[in-house]
């Protein structure tokens, strides 16, 4: 992509552009990505359509302070700016590596997949989050989780830590592919903050171990900017997607 087409779709989204931030942003294209620009337009497009004006302001800023964020640490900064954090503070969390594989949007118009976890167990709640909401019945990874753990003698929480998305079950699968993330409690606080005034939160989900039921909490801007980007409903494709609402 050449500076000029990449320049334009920045004054296009970017409430404020700058000719000196852009042209830090089209290097760092160039020679950290090796010329992947679309990938930061892509996540600028995101947050644009799921968080306020003035933090794609702040996501778009960053890199002045002297440290880029990268397409998979931009949401991740979005989050933190949306609750109150500021740019400056992002570059430095850039820099110390505390954004790193947050979750990158692979294409125009994608609905954010994120959403808050929490496991309850004898008693206890841990806090996590998922990137991959919509791609698990929340019913069917509990029932995975906790016969799991009764096999290996195992907490049912560690049990979360073997389990991807598609239902597989395993003590080697790495972080990407789990379908919790976590635990991150900046983060989980972070999302907590921005729910119900911000749709890049779809869900607050809740795994109750001892009780053996798993609920959903719908974030209703989500569910407004999903229906108005014309998402089919999972519902009717997916009917074992979804658990009990409340």
């Amino acid at each position: 992509m050449k500076y000029e087409e990449f320049d334009q779709q920045i004054r296009e989204m970017i409430p404020r552009p700058s000719a000196t931030i852009t042209a830090a942003l089209y290097r760092m294209g160039v020679e950290t990505l090796e010329g992947r620009l679309q990938e930061i337009l892509i996540a600028f497009e995101f947050i644009s359509r799921h968080f306020r004006q003035n933090v794609l302001q702040g996501t778009y800023e960053i890199i002045q302070y002297g440290s880029a964020a990268l397409p998979d640490e931009l949401v991740a900064a979005a989050v933190f700016l949306q609750a109150g954090d500021t740019s400056e503070h992002m570059a430095q969390m850039a820099k110390d590596g505390e954004l790193m594989c947050f979750y990158c949007p692979k294409g125009k118009v994608e609905i954010s997949p994120l959403a808050l976890c929490s496991i309850q167990e004898n008693g206890k709640r841990f806090d996590y989050y998922t990137t991959k909401f919509w791609k698990f019945s929340p019913k069917d990874i509990l029932t995975r989780a906790k016969s799991y753990a009764e096999q290996r003698g195992r907490s049912v929480v560690g049990a979360f830590e073997c389990i991807s998305p598609e239902g597989e079950v395993s003590a080697d699968l790495y972080a990407g592919q789990r379908v919790l993330s976590g635990p991150w409690p900046k983060m989980t606080t972070a999302l907590s903050d921005i729910f119900g005034t911000c749709p890049a939160v779809a869900a607050r989900i809740t795994f109750d171990v001892d009780r053996g039921h798993a609920t959903v909490e719908y974030n209703p801007l989500w569910q407004k900017a999903r229906m108005e980007h014309g998402q089919i409903a999972h519902r009717e494709k997916h009917p074992k997607s979804f658990c009990q609402e409340r």
